[in-house]
């Protein structure tokens, strides 16, 4: 995916930046004739937080420019050079590409693996991973100065850690349940009658899903399957698609939660008059509860993402942020206890039917991005 940046610094006077479409684009040479020699420099601030095969591209063309070298990296910040330079901190700088043997007569195109141009110096990918595109010369354009156009950063991102698909017979059997032999119901409806069990239905966008009655249809987990990735400080998110054919109204229906009294460390994602809710606590008195706008159990497929980015919580409807919260205990372990952990069962004090549908279950042991987020959405909301 493209990563866009999060800052562009500028320094030197002869700049000219655009933000396009396709990329950034800049042109760096002195304002005006005078023989001086100028320092310019346009660096790009990136989030690589996660980030794996890192590719740096863009085209680039000179104007007559006098080749300038940096020293042997690392080197100072003010440091002037014809180049591409990383850094992790802003401080010490590192080149990944000359800009010394471009052509004046036509773009040369370039897709630096940054992984690999980064590994001599072990410098690991951060939040603000900078980017630094400089010139040094003493003429403005057409006599001296460098073009770089079409300025673009692309990298993957983990995938899920754990993916239940929950489309069982379509078109061939995977997900029912977390046994090895797939379709024994060793953890989907215990009371094992079929009649009543979880059954394939058709899902969003074309999938398929599976359709829990609102008693007894569970897929029970321990902690070690999601221990791992919602646990003690640790960002994560946790999305899946809902449909629900009714509204419960004030009587709370569980789709995930480990059961237990409210002294200790839980998360539970529910359903309570007509929305969604996410429930966090972390001590008897400390409790987090985000909350989705009403009419959201309407028969229609949604897509639900709860993440924890740091000390903050956002839950997430359809591609839109519906709320947020900060300030939980980040230090407790939300499902190292109780045997009682479940996604697709009910509970609440009523204990009538309440049939819904789940599909497409992901855990990420990340935050996802804004942009992930939405394009996950559009893809399986």
């Amino acid at each position: 995916m493209k990563i866009l940046p999060s800052d562009i610094l500028q320094s030197g006077a002869g700049i000219d930046l655009s933000d396009l479409a396709d990329g950034v684009s800049v042109r760096l040479a002195d304002p005006a004739e005078g023989f001086a020699a100028a320092r310019n420099a346009v660096t790009l601030v990136f989030d690589l937080t996660d980030c794996q095969q890192v590719h740096l591209a863009f085209e680039a063309k000179e104007y007559g420019d006098e080749p300038h070298a940096p020293p042997a990296g690392p080197f100072g910040a003010d440091v002037a050079f014809d180049g591409v330079a990383v850094s992790t901190d802003g401080a010490s700088w590192y080149e990944v590409q000359d800009l010394r043997h471009l052509r004046s007569d036509r773009f040369t195109t370039y897709d630096l693996d940054l992984d690999a141009a980064v590994a001599p110096w072990d410098l690991a990918y951060g939040p603000a991973f900078q980017v630094r595109f400089c010139q040094y010369d003493n003429n403005p354009a057409p006599m001296d100065g460098i073009f770089l156009h079409r300025i673009t950063l692309t990298a993957e991102l983990p995938a899920a850690v754990l993916h239940l698909p929950l489309d069982d017979y379509w078109p061939s059997p995977t997900v029912r349940d977390l046994a090895a032999g797939g379709q024994d119901q060793t953890f989907i409806d215990p009371t094992g009658d079929p009649n009543t069990a979880a059954h394939s239905v058709p899902g969003p966008n074309d999938t398929r899903a599976l359709a829990f009655d609102g008693v007894d249809d569970r897929i029970d987990f321990g902690p070690e399957l999601l221990g791992d990735i919602v646990g003690a400080d640790c960002d994560f998110s946790l999305a899946f698609s809902l449909r629900v054919e009714s509204d419960p109204g004030a009587v709370s229906k569980y789709i995930l939660r480990r059961a237990g009294t409210n002294t200790e460390p839980y998360l539970k994602v529910y359903l309570n008059s007509g929305g969604i809710r996410w429930q966090v606590r972390w001590s008897d008195t400390g409790c987090v509860t985000l909350t989705s706008p009403a009419g959201l159990l309407d028969g229609q497929w949604h897509h639900i993402l709860c993440r924890r980015r740091g000390d903050t919580l956002s839950l997430w409807i359809v591609g839109a942020l519906a709320d947020t919260e900060t300030g939980p205990d980040y230090t407790k372990t939300f499902f190292a206890a109780w045997d009682d952990r479940a996604i697709g069962q009910v509970y609440g004090t009523d204990a009538s039917d309440w049939p819904f549908a789940l599909a497409d279950f992901r855990a990420y042991n990340r935050a996802l991005r804004d942009e992930e987020i939405a394009g996950l959405s559009n893809l399986e909301g």
